[in-house]
Order: C-alpha cells, then structure tokens, then sequence
C-alpha cells in the first residue's frame, strides 16, 4: 500500500492511502486527494500507482505540479525520494518498504507507550498520576492561545519534577522541528535551548516516552555525541499525540545538575500528562486555525468588497443617446479572475472590455485590477482594438512574474450609427442577438491570450453594425464550460437557447438573470467557475 504525506502546508501531517490505479488530486471535494487551497485547481493531477511504481500527472492546472521544485508537463514518475508540491502543499510518498532493523541504543534506558490504553501506566501509584493530570488540565482549560498553553504546562512541570532544571516543548510545523516554549530554573539570559533531533524523531516515530538515566556514564560514548555536547545528565522526552495518531510534537525535560536523575516512575507519569495535553495543545491549534481561517475569510470578503467596487454600475455612460449596457460577475469564490469594464472615450464612443485571468483566487484578482489599470491608461491614445491588445501584452509581457495570463474581448462602440469594432485575445467569439431572436457568432478571429506569448502576437479588428434592437454579447467561459452532474456541457447552444427567442425583447437585467438561473438548474446548483456577461443593445 502506497501513502501520500502531506510534508509541507495546510494540515501537515495528513495521510492519503493510494489504492492500484488512479486516483485524482485537487479542489472538487469528491476527489480522493482534496486540497482546500485557492491556489489548487478543481481536477489538478492524477497520481497513479501501478506494480509497484508511481507516476503523476498534472491536469493542466492553472498554477502547476511541481517535483523537486521543476513545474512538469503531462506525466512524470514519483518515487520516496522526490517532493511533489502542489500549490501551498508538499508531499512525499511512504511506499512498502520494510523498515529497517533497529540498532541497540545505549542511550535510552526505558520506555513507555504514549497511549490512553497502556495498563501500565496508571497501575503505579494510580490516585497521585490521576490527581496530578486532573489538576494540569484543570489549569490548561483555561487557555485556549497555544503558545500560552505551552508555557503553563512547562511552569507546571518544572514544579512537579524538581530535578528538572529545564523543560522545552518542540512541535512539528510540517517537516521540521521547532521550539515553541522553554523554561529553566536558573537565572541568566534567555536562549534557545539546543536539543538532540535524533531523540526527537525517536520518541515520534515510536510514539513513546524515552528516559536516559545518566546520559554521561553511557558506555558507547560515540552513539550520544550530541547530548554529551548538551552537558546533559538524564532527560525526558514524551511524544504528543493528537487525534488518529497525528504527531503534534514533544515535551523534554533535562537534568544538568550532579546527583540528579529522572527514574521510570517519572517517565510513566510525565507521559500519563503528556497524554491530556496533547488534548489540549490539539484544541488549541485547532482554535488557532480557526482563527486564521476567520481573518482569511474576513480578508477575502474586503478583497471581494474592493474587486466589486472597480466594476462600473452606471449602466447609461453616454446618457440617452448610448446604448442599453448590462454586466455582472458571479464569483466561483470569494473574489473573482473575470473581468469586465467600460467608459466613455474623449471622442464620444464607448469602450468595453471582458476578461477571464488563468487560475481563480487572489492571484487572479490581483492580476485583473493590473489588467484593468493597463487598459484604461492605454485606451484612450489607441486607434483600435486590436491596437490596444497589441501594447496590452508587451506592456503584460515586460513585467509578469506570476506567469498568469489573460483572454480578453475588446471592443469599441460608435452611439452615432451603431458601429462596433471588436479584437479577442483568445477569448471565445462575442455572439450577435438580432432583433428577432436569432443568436449568432461574431466571425472575428480569435488572437492569442495576453501576458505570455512567447513572439509579438497579431490581433484584428472586425467591424459589424447593430441595428436598433440587436445586442451584443460577451462571456466567460464559466457559462459554456459548466457541467451538468451527468458531464453533459451547457455550451454555447445552451446559452443561445437561453438569451434567443422570446426572451429578446427582455431588459438586459433579466436576461442576465435568467442566464445565471438556467445554468444553476443545469449544473445542480453549483458554481464550478467564474461567470461573467456582458450586454450592449442599441436603442
């Protein structure tokens, strides 16, 4: 049986067991390796595990798959010894292998197993261990801050075992080790305390309380180089550990002074606490991520709020004489990578924009206020739309280090006698409604998208004509490409079978309207992508 780790990330530490064939990573919630992160596309990669070997690959996601920090293309192998990072995540794969015979260790003198249904570790002494963890979790209850639980738990400590001149409580944050609290019986200036990672892993790995009784007297010097280097006499190191066996970190105690020694009952009763903190140090990283979670999501509504307020809602920029507009965006999440903008030129016409950025989430909303600030700066002095998109790109080209890019339809309103011009920049074709229903396709070519083209790409214009009556129509992909649970696609035929015939003469308001509905009852109900409509009807 195969394992992917999460190494690196959101809830480190967690476990995928990866059955013979295929199975899929990303975003979409029934998938069997679900990532909740933004930046991770709904079907990002498939990892596959065949007679023994694994291979990934990536679903052409919108922020790619990565094996030792080298972004792959279609298929890769995957062995124990790669990293595989997908968006904020890191992974490494646990295969069958036996594990290795361990060597005698002269070190550690006695162990105990961190669990709840060890019968050892109450049958001594039971009333006094009960006594004391009950009065501890008393006192932790009332913290809920971690590192605050951290510190009162060492304080305790260190008065309950008074051969103990310090006590350090090391986490795991991903893949390493880190000291999140320390305390010491002696004055002097505050330092890190260094600790032996070897003893650490040890005590995680086993999942058990390890005591030295006197590190210095140890026979086979050479095997405990490193606690020598401490200055260390004896010391206590217990695993912490959470719910289904997650490994949280560990509590160390250290003896430095000459006659003083930690002996098995300590080790037995400094594990029964470690077994109620974990408890609590558990809750109280899961209060923390619920409070960072809170901000985020506090964050992301400000950004949307932001986002929101770019978009033009004064639907009449030329007054009675311009044409009907209506537009809207229906973000998949919080904020959205779709775009769309329009305002009046100095010579009286009507400049428009729609939009839709790679990938979904912050990046893509960050990039699309870039996109909107280039557009409206080099609208003015181009002379058409094809122009524009032309200097859009170098300028998106020149300074890009997110490798997001853009497709975009682009075009130009005359109120005089309905004139358009229109240039895409790998944005699907508009779609031309006539005034008796008939949905059409504007034949303009299509261009390439903006921000990434490697050689200077070529964009043309083509001018149509709207007859009083007839609109306009620009989307996003997030209409034609929903899927219903059945995988059928809405498509453009569906969204011409929703905009045409007797809903033609409709406020554009509710056309809209009646779009977004359509599609909602064609997928379930869900919002798989972005969705953005824009219309412009001649009086």
């Amino acid at each position: 049986m195969t394992v992917l780790v999460a190494a690196k990330g959101p809830n480190a530490g967690q476990r995928f067991t990866l059955e013979d064939g295929g199975a899929l990573i990303g975003r979409q919630p029934d998938v069997a390796v679900y990532l909740d992160s933004l930046s991770v596309s709904r079907h990002h990669a498939r990892i596959i595990c065949q007679s023994g070997a694994c291979f990934i690959e990536d679903l052409a996601s919108s922020n790619g798959t990565y094996i030792n920090g080298v972004r792959i293309a279609g298929r890769a192998p995957l062995t124990d010894q790669d990293e595989l990072r997908i968006g904020p995540y890191t992974f490494h794969l646990l295969g069958d292998r036996p594990p290795p015979s361990p060597a005698p260790d002269p070190i550690i003198r006695a162990r105990v197993d961190a669990a709840a249904t060890n019968p050892t570790l109450f049958s001594n002494n039971a009333a006094y261990k009960l006594q004391v963890v009950l009065a501890i979790a008393r006192e932790l209850g009332r913290a809920l801050e971690l590192d605050p639980v951290l510190g009162r738990l060492l304080d305790h400590l260190l008065h309950l075992f008074p051969q103990a001149d310090r006590g350090m409580a090391v986490l795991c944050e991903g893949d390493r080790l880190a000291v999140r609290a320390q305390r010491t019986r002696h004055d002097g200036p505050r330092t890190d305390y260094p600790f032996s990672r070897t003893i650490v892993r040890r005590a995680l790995d086993d999942g058990a309380g390890l005591l030295s009784e006197d590190v210095g007297r140890d026979g086979k010097v050479d095997l405990s180089a490193t606690l020598i280097s401490l200055n260390l006499r004896s010391f206590l190191c217990v695993p912490l550990i959470g719910w289904e066996g997650r490994r949280l970190g560990v509590i160390q105690l250290d003896c430095i002074r000459p006659g003083q020694v930690f002996k098995a009952d300590d080790l037995e009763l400094l594990t029964a606490v470690c077994l109620q903190a974990s408890v609590v140090v558990e809750n109280a990283a899961l209060y923390a991520e619920h409070l960072r979670e809170a901000q985020l999501r506090q964050e992301l509504l400000f950004a949307r709020e932001i986002q929101q307020s770019f978009l033009p809602t004064d639907f009449d920029p030329l007054g009675p004489e311009g044409p009907e507009i209506f537009a809207r965006v229906q973000p998949a999440r919080e904020v959205s990578g779709d775009l769309y903008d329009f305002f009046a030129l100095p010579n009286g016409r009507l400049a428009f924009f729609l939009g839709d950025v790679s990938g979904k989430g912050m990046p893509a909303a960050l990039f699309m206020i870039a996109v909107r600030t280039l557009i409206r700066h080099l609208a003015p002095s181009a002379s058409g739309p094809a122009e524009l998109l032309r200097r859009l790109n170098a300028a998106l080209c020149a300074d890009n280090p997110t490798n997001l890019y853009v497709t975009l339809a682009h075009g130009v309103y005359d109120p005089v006698d309905g004139g358009v011009v229109v240039a895409l920049g790998g944005h699907p074709a508009p779609l031309l409604r006539r005034a008796d229903g008939r949905i059409e396709t504007v034949a303009a070519k299509p261009g390439l998208m903006l921000g990434c083209a490697p050689v200077e790409p070529v964009y043309t214009d083509k001018a149509l004509t709207l007859a009083p009556g007839e609109t306009l129509i620009l989307y996003t992909d997030g209409y034609t490409e929903a899927f219903a649970p059945d995988r059928r696609m809405f498509g453009v035929e569906g969204l011409c079978e929703v905009l045409g015939g007797a809903r033609t003469p409709l406020p554009l308001r509710e056309c809209a309207e009646e779009t977004a509905a359509a599609v909602a009852r064609f997928t379930g109900g869900e919002l798989q992508d972005d969705q953005t409509l824009f219309l412009l009807r001649r009086r």
